[in-house]
């Protein structure tokens, strides 16, 4: 099957679709794009099974914008209307083809169990107020602290782990899963940041309001040293 040209008024149909569909979106004016195109038709004459499309960026901006392209070529696969794979650059044809081999070996019965609970998730709120964190904090809740090494050392909540921010995506594997998880640092606003890692990986964390300044403000304990617990 040769590659076909998605529109907006095509796309969802397209990739809503059983099975799997692999999208280049792309532009006349990029060297890469260019590049990856022989790449990309050859392997939709290899795989009849799929459907290879491809989206001019210039052309169809809102398709671009909504899916939040912003490196083109950008190569997404889509399977039973789930976006399950998403890379900016091109691809050599090895490469392409491990892609498609992985996205044909999914478990989707796992997959759609992820996409409930990322919804399910999407509906709590983001963030726990002081006096409920406390609560929870009281009945040995888990909690990250997600601010520099330094800061931490300075004064911390009795039992946080240290995790800064910059660590947390790699770090999220490491998170309990079978119970929430409470993000905390120095008012509010990295840890807001730093929930969303655990949220997309089914994880159910929450940022703590105030941070560890509302948190020693209220004249709750909190301990100093990089490797102090309570």
């Amino acid at each position: 099957m040769s590659t076909v040209n998605l529109t907006e008024a095509a796309f969802n149909k397209v990739v809503d679709r059983e099975g799997i569909v692999l999208v280049d979106f792309w532009a006349a004016w990029c060297p890469p794009c260019r590049a990856f195109a022989p790449v990309f038709e050859k392997a939709s004459e290899q795989h009849t099974d799929i459907v290879f499309g491809k989206i001019d960026t210039e052309a169809e901006r809102q398709i671009s914008a909504a899916a939040q392209v912003t490196s083109i070529p950008t190569l997404m696969a889509f399977r039973e209307g789930i976006r399950v794979f998403s890379q900016a650059g091109a691809l050599p044809a090895a490469a392409l083809e491990q892609v498609i081999q992985g996205v044909k070996a999914m478990d989707m019965t796992e997959v759609h169990a992820q996409v409930a609970r990322q919804q399910e998730l999407h509906g709590l709120p983001r963030e726990i107020q002081q006096a409920d964190f406390a609560a929870k904090w009281s009945q040995g809740a888990t909690v990250i602290d997600v601010r520099e090494p330094t800061e931490y050392a300075a004064g911390h909540v009795p039992g946080a782990v240290l995790m800064p921010l910059r660590s947390v995506p790699e770090a999220v594997a490491d998170l309990p899963t079978d119970h929430p998880v409470y993000v905390i640092c120095a008012s509010g606003n990295r840890s807001l940041q730093a929930t969303d890692f655990p949220r997309q990986n089914g994880i159910e964390a929450y940022s703590v309001a105030g941070g560890t300044g509302a948190w020693s403000a209220e004249g709750r304990e909190v301990v100093t040293g990089p490797n102090a617990r309570s």
